[in-house]
């Protein structure tokens, strides 16, 4: 299944923004920053085992140019748990975003770049009577982003919508779509 959406996902990205591509006409202007909030839904997390993640998530974006922005963003999924195991995921990616299409309110861009996943599991101490086990365990990882998105440009903000293949290359690799609102400064 995740084979079939990261094909769907890849063929959309590039037929759809591929007619955009020679209308582009530029609205962001370089030193353009803005921060946004939102929400986050990840398909699962490969290493962990964690299926249909909802998180939140902060990101921010700096204009380089009128065509391409540089931003980084994190995210922290809500804790789960697995009988008396507890799930704790967040990721933080740094992405350059190529801009696409930015004319009348609507702008489409392609994203790729580094993905640093972590995860906690916590299990509850247990007295066996050969000794005591439980504790925390932490790891992270990194991989690569690919992805797309969209803002539209609404009175007092940025509607945005995001897709994105995290963590390409690790055992965490996931599906997620944000979607959130980001503000100019």
């Amino acid at each position: 299944m995740k084979k079939l959406l990261t094909i769907l996902f890849v063929t959309i990205l590039l037929f759809g923004t591929s007619s955009f591509f020679n209308s582009a006409e530029a609205q962001t202007e370089e030193g353009d920053i803005k921060l946004g909030v939102g929400l986050a839904f990840g398909s699962g997390v490969g290493f962990a085992g964690l299926d249909n993640d909802l998180g939140i998530r902060v990101d921010g974006y700096y204009a380089v140019t009128p065509e391409i922005r540089a931003g980084a963003d994190f995210t922290f999924y809500f804790p789960k748990s697995e009988g008396d195991v507890d799930l704790t995921v967040w990721e933080l990616n740094f992405n350059g975003n190529y801009i696409f299409l930015d004319e009348d309110g609507l702008m489409v861009y392609a994203l790729a770049g580094i993905n640093i996943t972590g995860i906690t599991i916590d299990v509850p101490s247990v007295d066996t009577g050969f000794g005591t086990f439980g504790g925390s365990s932490s790891e992270s990882e990194f991989g690569l982003n690919l992805g797309g998105g969209l803002e539209y440009a609404l009175d007092f903000a940025d509607l945005f919508a995001e897709a994105k293949l995290g963590n390409l290359g690790g055992n965490a690799d996931q599906f997620a779509l944000g979607v959130g609102l980001r503000f100019p400064l």
